[in-house]
């Protein structure tokens, strides 16, 4: 059955991050600044994971992957004001070194403010779905850490990143993923897009151990004007469809807030 992507909430309702009733207003997954908005193409994940996928429905966005989701003070105050800045900053580097002819070291450091960082891939995967303010039980949680810079990234919630040298966007809010050999799933958050990749989990397993990606656990309690040396590992480069592609060895599974956005090359056939 064909999932429909829906990307517009009501003109006035509840922010998917401050809770608030207010009027909403349009997000951009990921924000301007770290890529070009272009006109393009939204399906199910399920289309970029599964040959055989049934889910051939899609949707066409005039200037990137966008949700009415959240209110002025979230969208344009906390995010486009401050986070994206500290986002805009460490994504572009990185994008200016993989662009680059320079021969380049297996790791970079890439200077950065990680809180600020957080909470603007927090405040981005907030954003999407129509009305999903609630998030489970860390959802009061989130949403302090959110509105308070002051506080340290609340417990059960990791995030992580590795370089992403290809084309196209995955922006994921409802997925779990489970590692055969451990057993326990793990509820995880995606965005892709060039030049970087982050994933957040909930509650992750202990046994469930990432290597050669970037953990911002190490600022968990970082101050939020702190700034480090963020060290990002070039090699060995990650698969470009982990973690949303099942292996042999692990199974995933989405709900409907789960898509991927390529740019739009035939606009005059789209169906609106």
């Amino acid at each position: 059955m064909a999932v429909r992507i829906i990307t517009k909430g009501p003109k006035n309702g509840i922010c998917n991050i401050c809770g608030e009733e207010s009027k909403l207003t349009e997000d951009h997954t990921p924000p301007k600044g770290c890529i070009s908005v272009t006109q393009v193409e939204l399906k199910h994940i399920a289309a970029r994971v599964s040959a055989d996928a049934t889910s051939e429905r899609r949707s066409v966005s005039q200037n990137g992957i966008k949700y009415r989701t959240l209110c002025a003070r979230c969208n344009n105050g906390l995010l486009g004001a401050d986070y994206d800045v500290g986002l805009r900053e460490f994504v572009n580097k990185i994008g200016d070194y993989l662009k680059s002819r320079m021969h380049l070291p297996p790791t970079l450091n890439v200077p950065g403010y990680p809180q600020k960082i957080v909470r603007a891939v927090l405040g981005h995967l907030s954003a999407q779905g129509v009305g999903r303010y609630k998030k489970g039980p860390q959802t009061e949680a989130l949403r302090e850490y959110m509105l308070d810079t002051s506080l340290p990234l609340p417990e059960g919630i990791s995030i992580y990143c590795w370089p992403y040298p290809y084309r196209g966007h995955v922006v994921v809010r409802d997925a779990a993923f489970t590692y055969l050999p451990i057993g326990k799933p793990c509820v995880f958050w995606l965005l892709k897009f060039f030049p970087v990749a982050f994933m957040v989990t909930w509650d992750q397993p202990e046994e469930l151990v990432l290597e050669k990606v970037v953990s911002f656990d190490t600022w968990r309690n970082a101050p939020y004007d702190y700034q480090a040396e963020i060290p990002v590992p070039l090699m060995p480069l990650i698969y470009e469809y982990w973690p949303e592609a099942p292996t042999d060895d692990s199974i995933v599974v989405y709900g409907p807030e789960a898509i991927t956005a390529n740019e739009f090359k035939n606009p005059g056939k789209a169906k609106r």
